[in-house]
Order: C-alpha cells, then structure tokens, then sequence
C-alpha cells in the first residue's frame, strides 16, 4: 500500500492550505505549504518520531501535497525521517563564520526594519530566486520567528522602498542569517555583500561568537560571496528530505 493510500489518524488544527498544526497524543508537527509556486508541503517536525512522521506525510497528502519536505536536517537528525520513507532530496552548504574583532563596513546604508511591509520583501524575493526557492508569507515569517529575537535589515531604493533586504535570527552564542535576497535589478553592486556585513555586526552586538546560514550547494556566486566575507563551509551538509506517494 502506498504512503499516501495508508491512514494517517492524526488530528488537525487549522486549515489547509494555511498553516496547521498536526497532532497525535504527545507527538506534535507543523505544516505549511512550501511556497506559492510548489504544490508540496513543508513539515516541521517538533515532537515525535517515524511513525509519527509518515502518518503526517501521509495526511498532508491526503490534502493535496505532491510531496512533503523536511527542514535542513544534519545527519544527526535523518534517521527517523528515512525510517518514515523520506529521502534525500536536496544537499545544502552549511558555513560557518566566527565573530570576533573589528568587522569591515558595509559599501550601502542598511536599516534596521521591524515595521516592514512583508509584501515588499516578498517581492524582492520573487524576483531574486528561481521557483522552488521563493518564500511565500508563512515561509518569510517562519524565518523571522525561527528564533527569540530577530532582525530584519533593508537597503532603501531612491524612491524608499527596499530593494535588498536580510534577516539575522540571534541566540545565545549562535546567530544565523536566515535570508539575504538583492532584487536582480540591483544585482552585482554589493548589496548583498554589505547585508552580510551588517548582520555579522548586529550578531556580534547581540553576544554571538558564531554566525551560521546555509546555501545551495551549487549557488557558487553566493558561497563565494560568504567565503570572502570570512565564513567557511562545513564538511558535512544539511539535507532536505522529501517523500511523496
């Protein structure tokens, strides 16, 4: 029997295609679609295992997702998704960048904006990443809430709207820079250089030793880009793991 033909018994809170919540005694995962382009499904496991894993790919199916990603996993963390049937999917570049001493300046104004119209960003992003990569709104602000405390940072065009914006997630002693997009019109100027600059600095004042993202694995132009800002890409990826029915 398929996956997607097995029954899933678990309870939904929410509707689809928002965001729900999907539950089974203690066990709890979110979902989302994973953007607006995608007709899958994005799975945030919380609490749980394997048998709880493939009973919510098999109930986001149900609902009309052709396939059902996971989040960046370390290798530390697949073991109860491939025992639920997912499979490696795509291969991420994970780098690494420690804080410490004097960070060079930024070429562009950057500003902090908390009040930003996320619409905007999301325009920025359409623009700047081919289909599968695009934020949808959920996406965008499940990058913003990923941790306690947040920045958004933009750089303003002439007419004040942005252009170029990036978002820096700040913990403890790990910060990580959860986005940066540049819209293709400004492209090839340093915007982006000069928002890896600014989030390394926010970072470092937030009390980060380390500021951590990940990238495709064949995004040269970008690895490149953080190769020369001072980060150094890790031996082992992040993976994102997908089963479909």
């Amino acid at each position: 029997m398929a996956l997607a033909d097995q029954p899933s018994n678990v309870n939904q809170r929410g509707v689809w295609p928002g965001q729900i919540t999907l539950r089974r005694g203690w066990a709890r995962a979110e979902a989302r679609p994973w953007n607006d382009d995608e007709p899958q499904a994005s799975l945030r496991l919380l609490r749980g295992g394997a048998a709880f894993l493939g009973a919510c790919a098999t109930h986001l199916m149900s609902l009309g997702a052709g396939g059902v990603i996971s989040p960046p996993l370390p290798i530390s963390a697949r073991r109860s998704w491939e025992q639920a049937g997912f499979q490696t999917y795509v291969d991420l570049a994970l780098m690494r960048k420690s804080l410490g001493g004097s960070a060079l300046s930024p070429d562009h104004l950057v500003v902090e904006s908390p009040d930003c119209d996320l619409d905007a960003l999301l325009e920025i992003d359409a623009a700047a990443f081919s289909p599968f990569w695009r934020f949808n709104r959920a996406g965008l602000e499940e990058a913003i809430q990923a941790t306690s405390r947040s920045k958004t940072l933009t750089i303003q065009g002439g007419e004040g709207h942005p252009i170029a914006y990036a978002v820096v997630g700040f913990g403890s002693a790990i910060s990580y820079l959860q986005r940066v997009a540049v819209n293709p019109k400004w492209q090839g100027h340093g915007m982006g250089r000069s928002l890896v600059r600014v989030a390394g600095r926010k970072a470092q004042a937030a009390g980060a030793k380390v500021l951590l993202l990940n990238t495709q694995t064949d995004n040269d132009a970008a690895i490149t880009l953080y190769e020369d800002e001072g980060f150094v890409r890790l031996p082992e990826p992040l993976t994102l793991m997908r089963v479909s029915g």
